[in-house]
């Protein structure tokens, strides 16, 4: 007995309906395990404050604005603050945020997010003022501090 044969339509609409149960299958392993790795799950970020001791702001209030001054014009919202890995290639990026004055000087508080894992070390560096190497564990604990100035 010869098995009847099928048309061209008929055959597309079945490896249609076959495909979109194969990718529903799939979809619904992924989401009972857990779901897959994230991009996110893969990096981390970090946090910090570069403090500019400058005499110049003694006639500041705590908490009022500031910024970086004649050599320190670079010190301000928006200067980048990069994350390098151990080869030297940069990985993440942040940028300062507003300074205000408190008791050593001007702070700005920064953030970087999405520093990829996994290497021996990186190394943060504020504008061109120099870095501070550290492990993905101190990183990821946060905390760092940076100071400019007299």
């Amino acid at each position: 007995m010869a098995l009847p044969r099928l048309s061209r339509p008929v055959i597309l609409a079945v490896g249609l309906v076959l495909g979109a149960a194969v990718t529903r299958g799939c979809w619904l392993i992924v989401s009972l395990s857990g779901g897959a790795v994230s991009s996110a799950e893969k990096t981390f970020g970090t946090s910090g404050t570069l403090t500019l001791a400058n005499s110049s702001l003694s006639f500041l209030e705590g908490g009022e604005r500031c910024t970086g001054l004649d050599g320190y014009s670079d010190i301000q919202r928006g200067a980048q603050a990069n994350v390098t890995g151990a080869d030297g290639t940069l990985v993440a990026t942040g940028e300062l945020e507003g300074g205000k004055k408190a008791a050593l000087g001007c702070e700005f508080p920064f953030a970087i997010e999405g520093i990829p894992q996994g290497a021996k070390f990186y190394t943060v560096e504020v504008s061109h003022r120099g870095g501070l190497t550290q492990t993905e564990d101190e990183l990821r604990s946060g905390g760092l501090t940076f100071a400019l100035g007299r």
